[in-house]
């Protein structure tokens, strides 16, 4: 007995698209599926506005993992790509066609709750301190 077994393809998963500030172009940040590697990759292409994203890695940006990313036009000749990756172990390009590609890698801050409102004297606000109190 044999068995044929058909190579299950790749696939792009679009994640975002976002449209240039006049219209002609658009980022596409998406995800590649290739099931017979198990792998997923995370890509970045900039295609015309009205064009379908083809079957393929990104044209300015792949990242040999599943990782959160980004894009935000900028104006309509620089496109930002921010990823708490780090981008230099990307493979991208810095420009594709008359547009600028910047990267940047986000990085998480821990938030630090605010500080009790306190008076001058040291003492929560509200509460009268020992020389605010007066004694009939």
């Amino acid at each position: 007995m044999s068995s044929c077994h058909e190579r299950e393809r790749c696939r792009n998963v679009t994640t975002s698209e976002e449209i240039s500030p006049n219209g002609q172009l658009k980022a596409v940040t998406f995800r590649r599926l290739c099931p017979e590697e198990h792998s997923i990759t995370t890509h970045v292409s900039i295609l015309g506005a009205k064009e379908s994203l083809p079957d393929g890695n990104g044209n300015v940006f792949a990242y040999d993992n599943e990782i959160a990313v980004r894009v935000a036009w900028l104006n309509d000749s620089r496109l930002a790509v921010y990823t708490y990756a780090d981008p230099a172990k990307a493979t991208k390009i810095e420009r594709a066609g008359k547009v600028t590609v910047e990267y940047s890698m986000a990085v998480e801050t821990a938030l630090i709750p605010p500080i009790p409102d306190a008076s001058p004297t040291g003492t929560p606000s509200g509460t009268p301190s020992p020389a605010d109190q007066v004694t009939p």
